[in-house]
């Protein structure tokens, strides 16, 4: 377990904000100008006009310097100082240097891309700093950036001057932190709100009471990706480089949970965690939608073991690819017994505070053009047809530069070709509000002078341990025109409108071939098919066909072979003892060996019919059949009772003596209830007493565990 303080805003006294934002370093002003006379090398040309242009234009006005690839000194100068062009050259040239280029500020693209978990400094007053995390990036209701933090980080409203700050610095990588990244004011909060609305203590049960802020991008060098940071690229202050892409927001779910900061970078925990109760044991606890005073203040929230620490307030809290909370708070030490925790607010709940419509930002997959191909050639008015991302909404297709729709995106979306000839790019973009996919990039061309040749649909079975079938691919089209095939083979359509091309091999699967004609210089439009093939029929080796077994030697297990890496279903119908009809489905995978083994379970007497199939690829076989028998079990016979006197038991000891049930040898049960009693009751009480035993003791070990 690990003992930390309170978790609250971190500080750091007397740091001053000169030093919150570092600008890039400047060239030495003492560095004196070497003799052009006596060296020649371009790179140390450079650096002497470099320092001269920067003593008399100021430290910001040298960019870079250096030598090209032909061996010229050139200096790299801001290129707002386009208007003192001619001074500047003059003292380039004093130093030997004949090129200045005109470039823009340079700043590490690394510093600016923004994701979740990293961590943000600001001026408290008094001369203090303040630092917390980034929960998550997001919008503002107007689409404008925005990052999603936790409202006891703003102190108040006190905390103003925000800044990222310098990861390679972070506790969470061993630095002392509080350091500037150096791009300058990043923002200012929008929103805060620590405990109930307008920072009041809140209250229990209140769902207004929560520990949430945004924060407004002001700074448009910042570049926000939907994405937390794992900490482990921290050392090149880069966090953008290995990251968890966030999908969507959702509430918090049993199970594991994560937590990004700028303290202790990331932690895993469980939501179900050993907690000390008032008796003395520990029991789990899961508290997904609760109530905590967190610093006096109530806080909407749930539990977790990803652990936090000083400055990891307002930072990712997230299940998989799920934004689920900020963190909050947490225990002023660590339990004695049971699981150390944290308290985090649930951001769903929490963003329905923030006035102003802010969301987070996700992460979608660009769309995909399912058909037809790019660059295809189509019909006026053709399907086209684009998967889409199951976390984004809408689909904005751009057809122009002035032009485009968005229509609504459920998964797949169809589209219909424009109806005049021409060629045409379109730019696919997948949205969910202000989120976006990159786009996809899409060129066909619309041509209605030839129709599209047909591609004959097939099914076929591959042969007893392959993984591929051979086909002969038909299909129709314009006599004297040739097709070509998924762009590799091609064929002449004969003078009775049909073609084919012979021993094509296919693997087992849904393969999709698609196919256009020429005739004349003209190309039609792409016409697809589909070769279905489907894996050999597994074997069943363990039982003949029409086999009968005795009951005691009923088969509990089902074996064979099959493919390799393929997955068998086996089904059992039929007439269970009781005259029922029973359906027992299992499924097994087909080992590197080439067999399987089913469960049949436990088999009572009756004829069982047995199918096999085996799947691989997406498609399944056709089934291995059998029938089978089990008999039922045999029964002992009994002498029968004298029909005239069934009602008088006889003494086996001595059979003329009927009335002595409780002698030596006796076969009649004793049926009165009173002497077994005390009996009863004492194995009773020791079954009981056994059971607090059990209990007691698994409450010890338990205890004894933590």
């Amino acid at each position: 377990m690990t003992k930390r303080r309170p978790l609250a805003l971190g500080a750091a006294a007397a740091l001053g904000l000169g030093s919150l934002f570092i600008a890039a370093p400047a060239m030495a002003e003492d560095t004196a100008a070497p003799e052009a006379s006596t060296t020649q090398d371009p790179t140390a040309l450079a650096s002497a006009a470099a320092a001269d242009i920067q003593q008399e234009k100021g430290d910001d006005s040298v960019v870079g310097y250096g030598a090209t690839t032909n061996g010229e000194a050139v200096v790299l100068v801001n290129a707002a100082l386009e208007s003192d062009a001619a001074a500047i050259d003059a003292i380039a040239a004093e130093n030997g240097v004949e090129k200045v280029a005109l470039v823009g500020a340079a700043v590490a693209d690394a510093a600016t891309d923004v994701v979740g978990g990293a961590g943000y400094i600001g001026d408290v007053g008094d001369g203090y700093v303040g630092a917390c995390s980034i929960g998550f990036t997001g919008f503002n209701g107007s689409g404008d950036p925005a990052l999603i933090t936790a409202g006891h980080c703003s102190s108040d409203g006190a905390m103003t001057e925000l800044g990222l700050s310098k990861p390679s610095t972070e506790p969470a990588v061993g630095g002392e932190g509080y350091e500037s990244n150096g791009t300058g004011i990043a923002g200012v909060f929008g929103f805060y709100q620590f405990g109930g609305p307008g920072n009041t203590n809140g209250a229990e049960n209140d769902p207004t009471s929560t520990d949430i802020a945004v924060i407004d991008i002001t700074n448009d060098d910042l570049t926000l990706h939907p994405e937390v940071t794992d900490w482990t690229s921290a050392s090149s202050d880069d966090l953008a480089a290995s990251t968890t892409p966030i999908k969507g927001v959702s509430d918090p779910v049993s199970g594991s949970v994560s937590k990004s900061g700028r303290t202790s970078g990331v932690t895993e925990g469980s939501t179900e965690l050993e907690l000390l109760y008032t008796d003395g044991n520990t029991y789990p606890t899961e508290i997904l939608d609760g109530y905590m005073q967190i610093s006096g203040k109530w806080v909407h929230g749930f539990l977790g073991g990803a652990l936090t620490d000083h400055g990891d307030s307002g930072g990712s809290v997230f299940q998989g690819d799920q934004a689920v909370g900020v963190v909050s708070g947490g225990p002023e030490e660590a339990p004695p017994q049971g699981d150390d925790w944290a308290w985090y607010t649930r951001l769903a709940d929490a963003l329905e505070q923030v006035p102003g419509g802010y969301s987070v930002a996700i992460d979608i997959d660009a769309p995909v053009v399912q058909s037809p191909s790019n660059g295809a050639t189509v019909e006026p008015g053709d399907d086209i047809v684009v998967s889409v991302a199951d976390n984004a909404t809408d689909l904005n297709v751009q057809t122009g530069p002035s032009s485009g729709e968005t229509v609504p995106a459920d998964g797949e979306v169809t589209l219909q070709a424009p109806e005049a000839e021409g060629t045409y790019t379109w730019d696919l973009v997948a949205t969910n509000g202000y989120s976006a996919s990159d786009a996809t990039e899409f060129t066909f061309t619309v041509d209605e002078t030839i129709a599209k040749p047909t591609v004959g649909a097939q099914s076929v079975a591959a042969a007893e341990g392959e993984t591929e079938a051979t086909i002969d691919l038909t299909g129709t089209g314009l006599a004297g025109a040739t097709v070509t095939v998924n762009d590799i083979w091609t064929a002449e359509v004969g003078d009775d409108g049909t073609w084919s091309i012979a021993d094509l091999s296919f693997g087992i699967g849904e393969n999709v071939v698609t196919a256009v004609q020429e005739l004349e210089g003209e190309t039609s439009p792409e016409a697809s098919g589909t070769i279905t093939v489907a894996p050999a029929a597994p074997k069943i080796t363990s039982i003949e066909p029409g086999q009968t077994f005795a009951n005691a030697e009923a088969p509990s297990e089902l074996s064979g072979t099959g493919l390799a890496g393929a997955e068998t279903s086996l089904t059992i119908n039929g007439a269970a003892a009781s005259g029922s009809e029973a359906a027992v489905v299992a499924q097994a995978e087909v080992g590197d060996d080439g067999a399987w083994t089913e469960s049949l379970g436990a088999l009572g007497a009756g004829t069982y019919s047995v199918e096999v199939v085996q799947a691989y690829n997406g498609v399944s076989s056709a089934a291995a059949q059998l029938v089978f028998t089990v008999e039922a079990a045999s029964t002992t016979p009994t002498d029968p009772t004298d029909p005239t006197t069934p009602t008088t038991p006889s003494d086996p000891t001595n059979p003329s003596n009927p009335a002595n049930p409780g002698g030596p040898g006796s076969q009649l049960p004793v049926t009165g209830g009173i002497d077994l009693l005390p009996y009863t009751l004492t194995a009773l009480g020791m079954l009981v007493l056994g059971g607090g035993a059990i209990a007691f003791a698994a409450r010890r070990l338990k205890a004894s565990e933590v």
